[in-house]
């Protein structure tokens, strides 16, 4: 055993600090091992060239050149167009997910995963909408995909720079005939541990991730007031466009105290009627706006009393919706709690808390009757409104209510938006839903004006989308983004757009906001003639509290109007100073794609894959990979695929900070002969249970658990002196236990906070955390059985991968054979039959 001196200690303290740290997410990775190298420079157990090393590292500069790289493809829907050859049609969450699995995987093993999985999030929820799949049975498996796809090849994920960088840094001179880790060396070992997980996600999706879209604050009950100034008084349900809302039911209808439950779409709407909703709360301040209703909280629906009367103001609800200044929060009945038992009405939210209830939620579905009746149960989520943020701090809040959170998303900005449908788009002759154009997160489908000059105003799932329509939307910056992304739609504005004078190359999405005395106040944009002037197209017009139903270029504008432009990058520093705009702020990464510079994006990226692959075979570098990345990243700057902006932009310069002081951190193990240490530990262990094959199995649960606990890079970082000091003492060569490192690295399946990917479709599909973990945890588990199966056949790693893809035929077959049996046989098995049961009683 390795006698430890003081330095060891200095190191064993200063990483568990660091670890506690990066855990509970107080302070980013990339400051944490700063500061730990920081402090062990100034302790001089590492040397200044030691801490600075790293940054120099070949490896991690190959890194930095890839996201470039990856850059020019996505600004030029080159990656869009590959996936859309293989996903095609089907309603089957099964082949839905082989269908994404596969291809992203691949995809993944050539380009850095975060940001192929922004890219794809929004295709792929357009896509699940427009084939009857939930996002929630496509997204968690996006996640994992990028993940696997990353295990295939060294330029996966920059996990794997990280680790072959250690291996070559640490052997360079004791060992230089297997120092350098190949572009392939992983692949064998990446190819069955992937399919274990396709086969994982394929097979648990089906009873472990949610077939519906619900978050926490959806099937909320919620009430609204017809005033007499609503355009939905006087029309039916169906007239009134009430019918077919997205996200949102009408449940009843309350008039002079009788409850009417059998709303039909022919039942007449008056003034003072109480609209009774199920949905979220977000849908229903929306909808609200549309039709001029009133937001009520408990106590004004309770007295009868609307905005118009001062305690009803008082309550916070205001004309059209909720108001802007109000602060709204959803949070949970704890057990236990003193209001259990009581209706709402008897509580007395504003006395006892001060805040007014908006909305109530119990179980899976809506409860019939008054909120204000409704008996509070433990678990029960309330949506609360309140004046200011302060109340929401009060004690006596929290002491009754858990999981308090504030849904800001409800009151985004709201821009109006019309997309015309052209020949070239693939939902034509489609409805709506089936087209993909409705419930897109953030989007909601206002109106349709046909080309024969119907207006369709009432919007449901079965309305057909025709060429030359002009879909309306309501939704925030980033949906209007989205919906400039979708071929074969085109913004109305679109002639106007293609005479700008500013390259495609440097255009982005700006709002600006008119000032007080506005030289455009008063003048529609047509008449202020704003793209000859600005040299930019207004796409939409946000105005507080009021919905924009013409045409943009003849709106009259007011002070504050906040207007959404196409324009060159440049805007906000040409204007900056003009008297016309108070505040004028860029929209990131909003750029419209290159579609001329898409097949030379391509063609680019996979001529530096070739490069490789040829040095692969050759068994030597043809070209290394940091100056193939260097040419190919050049040759798309030159080629217009991308600006010199969105190349330094796309550079995650976290990642590069968190690698380089992570090689220095590694290194202050080796010299204080912590890891050594720690690896003796291992050794012992692994030669108790089973010798070698149990030493990569004990090296690769320790990985993946610390990848859970902080990021992936920091525990390959942590965990590879280690690793390849009990590798040295077993007589292991360097490659293996760098694979081993690299595949634990990667293993961050539990928690949504443990992968940047996770993260990413952890908020994208609104998923609980609880969902998250319920999935995750059987795969870390599933893919521990993996790896030993992985090492069990380690001299024979092809005839592992042999098996592999056979189990792949066998549940694939096996679901071919599957969609034969009979219909009634296989309806007994699906998962969520009555949740979909309750829906299709609440729509009908």
């Amino acid at each position: 055993m390795v006698q430890l001196a003081w330095d060891a200690y200095v190191v064993l303290t200063t990483l568990i600090v660091g670890l506690i740290i990066m855990a509970g997410d107080w302070v980013g990775p990339d400051f944490v091992f700063a500061a730990m190298v920081g402090f062990l420079t100034a302790c001089r157990i590492i040397t200044i060239n030691d801490s600075t090393q790293g940054f120099a590292s070949n490896g991690l500069l190959t890194v930095v050149i890839l996201f470039v790289v990856a850059e020019g493809i996505g600004q030029t829907g080159g990656m869009e167009k590959a996936l859309n050859v293989f996903l095609g049609r089907t309603k089957n969450p099964f082949w839905a997910i082989t269908r994404m699995f596969v291809p992203v995987a691949v995809v993944s093993a050539f380009l850095n995963n975060t940001p192929i999985v922004a890219l794809l999030i929004p295709i792929m929820i357009a896509w699940g909408r427009r084939n009857r799949v939930s996002p929630k049975k496509l997204l968690i498996p996006l996640s994992y995909a990028a993940v696997f796809g990353g295990t295939l090849t060294l330029i996966g994920t920059s996990t794997n720079f990280v680790v072959a960088s250690l291996q070559e840094k640490r052997y360079a001179k004791i060992n230089p005939a297997e120092a350098k880790f190949g572009m392939f060396d992983i692949t064998p070992f990446g190819i069955v541990y992937a399919i274990f997980g396709f086969l994982y996600t394929v097979i648990a999706s089906h009873w472990l991730l949610p077939a519906d879209e619900t978050k926490r604050h959806s099937d909320l009950l919620l009430v609204a007031r017809v005033p007499p100034s609503s355009p939905v008084a006087n029309n039916t349900v169906r007239e009134a466009g009430l019918k077919g809302m997205e996200r949102l039911f009408l449940v009843a209808v309350e008039r002079q105290g009788r409850v009417t439950h059998a709303v039909g779409p022919q039942y007449l709407l008056e003034a003072g009627d109480h609209l009774y909703f199920c949905g979220e709360l977000e849908q229903a301040h929306f909808y609200a706006k549309a039709f001029g209703l009133e937001l009520l909280t408990s106590e004004s629906a309770r007295s009868g009393k609307g905005s118009n009367d001062p305690s009803a103001l008082e309550n916070g609800v205001s004309p059209g919706g909720v108001d802007q200044s109000s602060k709204i929060v959803q949070a949970s009945v704890k057990k236990g709690a003193d209001i259990i038992g009581q209706t709402v009405g008897q509580i007395d939210f504003r006395k006892r808390f001060d805040v007014a209830v908006l909305g109530l939620k119990r179980g899976d579905t809506h409860q019939p009757g008054r909120i204000s009746e409704m008996t509070v149960n433990a678990g029960d989520i309330v949506v609360l409104m309140a004046e200011s943020q302060e109340v929401l701090q009060k004690p006596e809040l929290k002491v009754v209510f858990k999981d308090i959170e504030q849904l800001d998303e409800a009151l985004e900005k709201e821009y109006l938006t019309g997309m015309r449908v052209t020949s070239k788009f693939k939902g034509v002759g489609k409805n709506v839903h089936d087209a993909g154009l409705r419930g897109i997160n953030g989007l909601t489908i206002v109106a349709i004006d046909r080309k024969s000059g119907e207006h369709v105003k009432a919007i449901e799932d079965g309305t057909m989308v025709e060429v030359g329509d002009i879909v309306w939307f309501a939704g925030g910056v980033f949906g209007v983004h989205f919906l400039l992304k979708i071929p074969g739609l085109e913004h109305t504005q679109a002639p106007q757009i293609s005479k700008l004078r500013t390259d495609i190359l440097y255009r982005q999405l700006v709002k600006a906001s008119l000032a007080s005395e506005s030289p455009l106040v008063g003048s529609t944009v047509r008449e202020a003639h704003f793209r000859n002037k600005y040299d930019a197209v207004v796409l939409a017009i946000h105005r507080q509290g009021e919905r924009l139903s013409t045409d943009v270029r003849d709106v009259k504008l007011r002070p504050g109007d906040v207007l959404l432009l196409d324009t060159g990058s440049n805007f906000e520093h040409r204007h900056r100073n003009d008297a016309a705009f108070s505040l004028i702020t860029g929209v990131p990464e909003s750029s419209p794609v290159k579609k001329s510079r898409m097949w030379l994006a391509l063609i680019l990226g996979m001529a530096m894959i070739a490069t490789q692959i040829v040095g692969s075979a050759m068994d030597e570098d043809f070209i290394n990979l940091f100056t193939a990345g260097l040419l190919t990243a050049g040759l798309m700057l030159l080629g217009r695929c991308l600006n010199a902006d969105q190349a330094r932009n796309s550079i995650d310069w976290r990642v590069y900070v968190t690698i380089a002081f992570a090689f220095a951190f590694s290194t202050a193990m080796e010299k204080s002969k912590l890891a050594q240490a720690i690896a003796d530990i291992f050794i012992s262990i692994s030669r108790a249970i089973g010798g070698l094959r149990a030493s990569y199995v004990a090296v690769y649960i320790a990985t993946a658990l610390l990848s859970e606990l902080v990021s992936n890079n920091a525990a390959a970082a942590i965990m590879y002196p280690i690793a390849a000091g009990l590798g040295d003492a077993l007589g292991v060569v360097p490659t293996r236990m760098s694979v081993v490192v690299m595949l634990g690295a990667s293993a961050g399946f539990t928690l949504p906070y443990s992968y940047q990917t996770n993260l990413m479709v952890y908020a994208a599909g609104d998923y609980r955390f609880m969902e998250f973990a319920k999935f995750g945890l059987p795969c870390q588990a599933f893919m521990i059985i993996a790896v030993i199966f992985i090492f069990l056949l380690d001299d024979k790693i092809w005839v592992a991968v042999g098996i592999s893809f056979a189990l792949m035929g066998v549940v694939i077959g096996w679901h071919l054979i599957w969609e034969h049996v009979p219909a009634s046989i296989r309806a007994k098995f699906s998962p969520g039959r009555k949740r979909k049961a309750q829906q299709l009683e609440l729509t009908s």
